[in-house]
């Protein structure tokens, strides 16, 4: 389904909807958490509700075409886990009809050769999957990139249906070792790596591992882990995140201001949870009072005013990679635009 007429298609529609964010305060991006449910406990995660209920496919539907109503360009799919969402395949090709680009983030651990072909089929184009190491800690059980045939199929997938993987991994106090191995498999097998440091929840009350956050304490360690992610990086190792992002981790331990998380205030981001209201934040379990489905010009407004005033409130408390990734490619639009052209050359 995803041929290189449809994908041409999606991008001119991508560039569309960046355009109409600058002028008229679109959304170019969505985030859609179709389910908050997950079949893991990682120990660092609090981004799951395994009571909730899933969004029905045609509840989906709907949101996809005020999706195309509000301009979007960019469709991403969150959790929880969303493969564990049964109608998301089908949910996928309605975008790729729709010639809005799609993202899936996922644990990786119900990614087989059949379900990534069957993804691929569908027209995804990113698929992220998390991994913290090659193997299982009682922190976490994501390491499913090293499973056999894994990135076999990835392969297959992209010369295929032209669909990219990337790993994404969460660096926490003691499991440099594993992304030392992760880094070395991501180089070894050319697939792009993006590095987070851990974000500690916003509610200390469900900071049941502190060990393996960091502190002031630890900046020897830390020292380490980021001379050895630049060294690689200065090597040509596939780490995509900029090298601002690991210098200044030393700024966050010692509580300093000196960024901006614009995930929610800028053109772009607006996240959907399983019920169809607004979540202010991914890293939270929360849902403001307004529904996706109601969104106009003047609502967004008003949703970006109260997401302005929440991102003043927890923004020294998060470092996350994403986040952070978004801040400074907006305040440095040639490393943004040399990313964009290097994203094009991939699907060339």
């Amino acid at each position: 389904m995803n041929k290189p007429g449809m994908r041409i298609a999606k991008f001119e529609n991508l560039a569309k909807a960046y355009v109409s964010s600058y002028r008229h305060g679109t959304p170019a991006f969505v985030r859609m958490l179709p389910t908050d449910r997950c079949n893991l406990q990682c120990s660092y995660c609090w981004q799951r509700d395994n009571t909730s209920t899933d969004m029905s496919l045609a509840f989906f539907q709907a949101h996809l075409e005020k999706a195309k109503e509000l301009r979007v360009g960019l469709m991403t799919f969150l959790g929880g886990e969303p493969m564990l969402w049964n109608p998301l395949p089908e949910a996928v090709a309605l975008c790729t009809e729709q010639h809005v680009l799609t993202d899936l983030t996922t644990n990786g651990t119900l990614l087989t050769a059949e379900r990534i072909e069957q993804l691929g089929a569908a027209g995804l184009d990113y698929l992220n999957i998390s991994v913290d190491g090659a193997s299982a800690s009682p922190v976490s059980f994501k390491t499913s990139i090293f499973e056999s045939g894994l990135i076999e199929a990835l392969k297959a997938a992209r010369a295929k249906h032209g669909m990219h993987a990337r790993i994404n991994s969460v660096i926490y106090k003691n499991n440099f070792d594993e992304i030392r191995t992760l880094i070395e498999f991501s180089h070894r097998r050319d697939i792009q790596l993006s590095l987070g440091f851990i974000v500690p929840p916003l509610n200390l009350a469900q900071r049941s591992a502190d060990d393996i956050f960091f502190s002031r304490d630890d900046e020897p360690l830390l020292h380490d882990i980021v001379d050895h992610i630049l060294e690689k990086k200065r090597a040509g190792y596939p780490i995509i995140d900029p090298d601002a992002y690991f210098e200044n981790i030393f700024k966050f331990i010692h509580r300093e201001k000196f960024w901006e998380c614009n995930y929610p205030t800028r053109y772009g981001w607006i996240n959907v949870t399983p019920t169809g209201q607004l979540r202010s934040c991914t890293k939270k379990m929360d849902a403001l009072d307004v529904r996706f489905l109601d969104l106009d010009l003047a609502t967004l407004r008003d949703v970006r005013a109260i997401l302005k005033k929440n991102v003043e409130s927890c923004n020294i408390d998060c470092y996350s990679n994403c986040a952070y990734d978004s801040y400074f490619y907006t305040h440095n639009k040639g490393e943004f635009l040399k990313k964009i052209l290097h994203r094009i050359r991939l699907h060339h």
